[in-house]
């Protein structure tokens, strides 16, 4: 699974900040570390994302899970579940503990 957590972050490092100039890989709002993969009993796929807004009031946050959401939702099988949430801890409404565009699928 380790390589396909990199092949996944692979397509999300690219993606533009909508705000600043850089990529989300630039501005350390993805990390490799906050991709992980792990298949279900029924050998599907559920992918989670993590990541950081520059700051912990970022007005950008839910939109930028959404392009996470969006870019891997294009790139991915549909059978994949594809999870983003804001870490823990670096941002103001990252207690309300919700992902932040789930794509519905069980």
């Amino acid at each position: 699974m380790e390589d396909y957590e990199g092949t996944i972050y692979d397509i999300i490092r690219t993606i533009k900040d909508p705000e600043k100039p850089g990529s989300l890989e630039d501005l350390d709002v993805v990390y490799e570390e906050g991709v992980s993969v792990k298949t279900s009993e029924n050998h599907r796929c559920n992918v989670e994302v993590k990541f950081r807004p520059t700051i912990k009031h970022c007005s950008l946050a839910t939109l930028i899970g959404l392009c996470l959401h969006v870019k891997l939702q294009r790139t991915l099988p549909t059978t994949h579940k594809i999870r983003v949430f804001v870490k823990e801890g670096s941002h103001n409404t990252e207690d309300e503990g919700t992902d932040c565009c789930s794509n519905g699928k069980s």
